[in-house]
């Protein structure tokens, strides 16, 4: 009996897709996001005040924490431009003077030092892009972060999904060919059926 319920999730979540809800990911809500952008604007504003006093002054750390705070919730959102720059800011760098020719983890080490571990930056580079639909790069995110930490059972719950998710838009592609196949038979059926009919007239 366990077999067959196990057989029919799989069956459903094939068909259907498995949602960030679906899978229990924090989805932050926009109201939540700006807050987070906001309070990093504040926070790196202090850190460069040269008018404030030294003890007032924002430290790299609480910059860096700001900065991970504010990448996490975009990278949770459910609006798709805030996804995106979620991705764009671990990709690409969060500061004007990120490195192109760095790796993704030293540049990470640099913006966000203890505040995010590299398996961290991976993890929520795969829930941004689940979130977004582009399972292939979701899937190449959650095993870098699985690379990091084998035991991390959200990464190897989102490379699972991932991978079903592929596995169902191959099956829907697979289905539409076949079905365009079947119509083309069936038309080509019906002209051979109508000509032949034509023709013993």
């Amino acid at each position: 009996m366990d077999f067959l319920r196990d057989v029919a999730n799989t069956v459903e979540r094939a068909v259907t897709g498995a949602s960030p809800r679906a899978l229990d990911l924090p989805q932050c809500d926009v109201a939540f996001v700006s807050e987070t952008i906001a309070e990093y604007g504040r926070i790196l504003a202090r850190s460069k005040d040269v008018v404030v006093r030294d003890a007032d002054r924002a430290t790299d750390a609480e910059v860096r924490r700001a900065r991970f705070n504010m990448v996490w919730a975009l990278c949770h959102s459910g609006v798709e431009d805030q996804l995106r720059r979620g991705t764009q800011m671990l990709e690409r760098g969060a500061s004007n003077g990120a490195n192109a020719e760095t790796t993704l983890e030293a540049r990470w080490r640099v913006e966000f030092g203890d505040a995010m571990e590299v398996r961290d930056g991976h993890y929520l580079r795969s829930v941004a892009y689940y979130g977004m639909r582009d399972y292939e790069r979701a899937r190449e995110a959650a095993f870098a972060a699985l690379k990091c930490d084998p035991e991390c059972r959200q990464a190897a719950a989102l490379r699972e999904a991932s991978e079903e998710a592929l596995a169902r838009d191959g099956l829907v592609g697979a289905g539409a060919i076949a079905a365009a196949g079947l119509a083309i038979l069936g038309a080509t059926a019906a002209i051979a059926a109508n000509s032949a009919g034509g023709s013993r007239r």
